[in-house]
């Protein structure tokens, strides 16, 4: 069998360095202020973070990840106070300029809502990474990316509690 290890592949990481980064930086034309992702494997907010930064140092990168260790945000990682051993090998932290935690009901909530009022369908991941970008952007003008990691597919009988 093949275990491409997406928490250790420097490949993860090379591959958001050489396509979304790239993206991001043509479809803003590089107005871009901030940058949200959520923390799981490390590999899309080092890639992006990583070349977004070569472009423009000021581009201010944030980690999204959830408040409390034990929580409902499949995929997301809490790195504030983990132990070395268990912190994601590819996650660059000195990329991240700085790290939000959302809790589950905000991050559920922000998923409700953007199925109410746009009509998109994300997971509580995309929820709280939302959540982060809105908050942030009441004292922080500016231009905002915020990447979509999840769609509601997975998490419809996890939405359940939150309705």
């Amino acid at each position: 069998y093949v275990s491409p290890n997406q928490y250790e592949s420097e490949l993860n990481v090379a591959a958001h360095y050489h396509t979304t980064g790239p993206e991001i930086w043509r479809q803003t034309n590089g107005r871009i202020d901030y940058f949200f992702a959520s923390i799981g494997t490390g590999g899309t907010i080092t890639g992006v973070g990583r070349y977004l930064k070569e472009r423009n140092p000021n581009i201010r990168i944030i980690g999204v990840e959830p408040a409390q260790r034990h929580h409902k945000l499949s995929g997301l990682k809490r790195v504030t106070g983990l132990p070395e051993e268990h912190f994601p090998k590819i996650l660059d932290r000195d990329i991240v300029d700085e790290f939000v935690s959302v809790t589950d009901e905000e991050a559920f909530a922000a998923g409700i809502r953007i199925a109410r009022t746009d009509g998109v369908l994300v997971g509580p991941t995309t929820g709280a990474v939302l959540h982060a970008a809105s908050e942030w952007g009441k004292e922080n003008p500016g231009t905002a990316v915020v990447i979509s990691a999840d769609s509601a597919a997975k998490y419809l009988s996890a939405y359940a509690d939150y309705l």
